[in-house]
């Protein structure tokens, strides 16, 4: 049985922080491979600044090409990108499951708790197993709440969720947007920032 891991986002930019989960990701995992794909249009989430995928995609290249598992066991998928919107988990989990493969999917905590309310959340629970990554730093109710929605999925779906405890880096995209340069030097892959200066990506 081969073992794929599923890591998706919007990735706008990628930074510091995503290639520290999908590292925490593999090593939990130790997946055969690891698909990286940046979505098009997440149904969950409206993009509200200029978008292009092709420079989200470019700069997950940018990225991940000087990681020593780089095209050896993660790759960067383009398949969300390509494919028609929006772009709906249920369907890249079809594309590609095999019968002779086990997928398991990276949720943060917020998209776990809020998993049954997504499209066709049985069959997305069918096709893969969840792997949740929980903040080392988070509270009692958090705990309780991450319980609570496992122990659900778990009865309600036949769900396989397993949790991966991590340190995260406290940062988002959202403030690498719109912060200084300062914070996206110390935040962003050299290359990655000097792409988005080159395209002139997230101009303040």
């Amino acid at each position: 049985m081969r073992e794929l891991a599923i890591y998706g986002g919007t990735f706008a930019p990628i930074h510091n922080g995503h290639i520290r989960a999908a590292e925490v990701f593999l090593k939990a995992v130790d997946p055969d491979k690891l698909l990286i794909i940046p979505t098009l249009i997440p149904p969950h989430k409206q993009i509200t600044f200029k978008d292009d995928p092709q420079h989200r995609l470019n700069m997950l290249h940018l990225a991940f090409n000087s990681h020593p598992e780089y095209e050896k066991r993660i790759f960067i998928s383009d398949y969300e990108i390509n494919s028609p919107p929006p772009s709906y988990t249920v369907n890249t989990l079809r594309h590609f499951s095999a019968p002779d493969s086990r997928i398991t999917f990276l949720c943060g905590t917020d998209m776990f708790l809020t998993i049954h309310s997504w499209y066709k959340p049985e069959e997305i629970l069918k096709l893969s197993r969840i792997a949740v990554m929980m903040r080392n730093d988070r509270t009692p109710n958090e705990s309780f709440a991450i319980e609570q929605q496992k122990k659900f999925l778990t009865s309600k779906y036949g769900a396989d969720v397993i949790t991966i405890d991590d340190d995260p880096i406290a940062i988002s995209s959202s403030e690498i947007r719109n912060g200084s340069d300062e914070i996206r030097k110390k935040y962003l892959p050299p290359l990655v920032y000097d792409y988005i200066l080159e395209n002139h990506l997230y101009a303040q």
